[in-house]
């Protein structure tokens, strides 16, 4: 109590009340400067330029406290960037974070929050003491002099034209340098408006695709039965898959199943985010050049419908309000499983073959494409499978910490286990049916466990890397699919070894194998199809726009694993 109020008394000193909010708007900006891979001009320019706009902010009231909530805006901002540099160790807050707060359920908040109590409880003590000092700012009967608050408002206009002149100079001398892409805030409060943007166009999705229509139709024989069965993965790297040259026993009925399955060695995944790479798989939009387009076209279950299918999504995902649901929502049959359960009960991924094996149970012929939307390798690990499934151990993670790292990978391979049964499970389910049928699957995009010096962890961060890309992407078809449609098959394996992008090829791939005519098919863009290409593969990043692969931040290190595993770089 006694030193309470000493704490006190040192905050009714409105002068030391001043540095001191001062002082927490500026914290991450001070961060950025050692943690970021802009140019020195660039990280200079985001500590001084702010500095000075924030320290004239300051000179506008005489109780420092009422500038704190004028600018709470930042503050939270401030304290949102804390915890990110903390998860991902660089760059500024994305429009894909953001919007990553709009579409993640409550139980993948709680389950990632829950292991960053760290930087969680170091911005709550910052930011909180910050809310706490303000109300005694305002409540002090003491204010700033107008002669103090006039020195410090001359003081922030030479910070500020000194800021202006090393944008200057970032511009003349950094080719790479954008204000609102290097500079912290700026580029957190335009990435605000960008995902308000990008939320509104997804909220009127249906009125904007309500015309669109595939023109689509089936060069298939209508008496021939047939299914085909897409299954994405969440979260899945193609380093930890058995049958990918990992030296640990993760797939071992895939591994079983020998040539039947033909599994893509360099797939890259456009995204490493899941609301972006599962619309570039269900649509055109890969293959386009253009993101924006996935707001204007509907989705790859509409084109099978038109072309005469029957069809359904299945999936393992709680709904979340992004392109994702309007997507699955275009089936004739949708389910989402967890819909009747509580917020944080668990759901097996093989909840989803159950359900395509009631589904399967009604196919009485016709044509049938089924989309399983599975949950995957989503942290926290250990809770995607039960303590019977516990391959690997010890898997117990206490902490999101490097030095849990072999518990960590022990519960990740533990996943893939399970995505081993999942997978195995579909291609069983078909092959009991003896028509014609073909199932591909394919990951989302991959995730960092701690890999190298950088500590990186989970995905969707701004700035990708080797292990958030590469991603398992896996065709199989049935014996009598295989002497339906031969060249198919042939083409399949042919193209194997060929680098892939995975979020690009799954779109036609899938329309080429139903055989699925629209004028939004690419044969060049299909691995099933003997005019399948190569082309450049790209990378969707923060705001849109489609890079190459050494244009979109990968690091030496990312290279060298590229590399390391005879994948095409760039």
């Amino acid at each position: 109590m006694k030193h309470f109020k000493k704490i006190l008394r040192f905050f009714k000193n409105q002068q030391i009340v001043f540095w001191t909010f001062l002082a927490m708007l500026i914290l991450p900006n001070v961060m950025m400067f050692f943690t970021e891979s802009t140019s020195t001009i660039a990280r200079l320019t985001t500590i001084v330029l702010p500095l000075g706009l924030y320290w004239l902010a300051m000179t506008f009231s005489a109780k420092p406290g009422k500038m704190f909530w004028w600018l709470f805006f930042f503050i939270f901002i401030d304290a949102f960037q804390i915890v990110l540099l903390y998860l991902y160790g660089e760059s500024p807050i994305a429009v894909d974070m953001f919007l990553n707060l709009t579409t993640t359920n409550p139980t993948e908040t709680t389950e990632l929050l829950s292991n960053l109590l760290p930087a969680v409880m170091f911005v709550v003590v910052i930011y909180v003491s910050g809310i706490i000092v303000s109300i005694l700012s305002i409540l002090n009967k003491e204010k700033l002099t107008p002669a103090f608050r006039k020195i410090q408002r001359k003081i922030a206009c030479g910070v500020i034209a000194l800021g202006a002149v090393l944008v200057g100079v970032a511009f003349t001398t950094d080719k790479k340098f954008v204000f609102e892409d290097d500079v912290f805030p700026f580029n957190g409060c335009y990435n605000v408006l960008l995902s308000i943007e990008r939320s509104k166009l997804t909220l009127n999705y249906d009125e904007n695709v309500k015309n669109f229509t595939y023109k689509a139709s089936c060069t298939h024989p209508d008496s021939v039965p047939e299914v085909l069965v897409l299954v994405i993965g969440e979260t899945v790297r193609a380093d930890n898959f058995a049958i990918y040259g990992y030296n640990r026993p993760t797939t071992p009925l895939l591994s079983a199943m020998g040539g039947d399955v033909v599994a893509y060695y360099d797939a890259i995944s456009m995204s490493n985010t899941t609301h972006k790479s599962v619309p570039l798989m269900l649509t055109a939009v890969g293959s386009e050049d253009d993101f924006e387009g996935v707001y204007k076209q509907k989705g790859i279950i509409t084109a099978f419908k038109e072309a005469g299918y029957s069809t359904a999504f299945y999936s393992c995902q709680r709904r979340n309000h992004s392109v994702i649901d309007f997507l699955g929502c275009e089936a004739d049959d949708v389910k989402y499983l967890k819909d009747d359960l509580g917020m944080m009960e668990q759901l097996s991924d093989e909840a989803l073959v159950a359900e395509l094996k009631k589904k399967l149970s009604t196919f009485k012929g016709g044509k049938l494409f089924v989309i399983l939307h599975c949950y995957g390798s989503h942290f926290n690990y250990n809770d995607r499978y039960t303590r019977e499934e516990a391959f690997f151990t010890p898997d117990e993670i206490p902490s999101a910490s490097g030095k849990y790292r072999d518990n960590m990978v022990n519960a990740y391979d533990n996943t893939i286990r399970q995505t081993d049964r999942v997978i195995a499970g579909v291609i069983n389910s078909l092959k009991a049916l003896k028509v014609n049928a073909a199932m591909c699957f394919v990951g989302d995009h991959g995730e960092d466990i701690f890999d190298d010096s950088r500590q990186r962890f989970l995905h969707s961060s701004p700035i990708a890397t080797y292990y958030q890309l590469r991603v398992p992407f896996l065709l199989w078809a049935s014996a009598e699919y295989k002497a339906a449609y031969p060249q198919k098959w042939q083409a399949i394996v042919a193209n194997q070894k060929r680098p892939v992008s995975s979020t690009r090829v799954t779109f036609h791939t899938m329309l080429d194998l139903g055989g699925v005519a629209t004028y939004k098919f690419k044969a060049d863009a299909a691995v099933s199809n003997p005019a399948f290409e190569e082309k450049p593969r790209l990378y969707v990043n923060d705001h849109n726009e489609y890079r190459t692969m050494d244009d979109c931040g990968l690091k030496d290190l990312d290279a060298e694993q590229f590399k390391a595993h005879g994948l095409q770089y760039p």
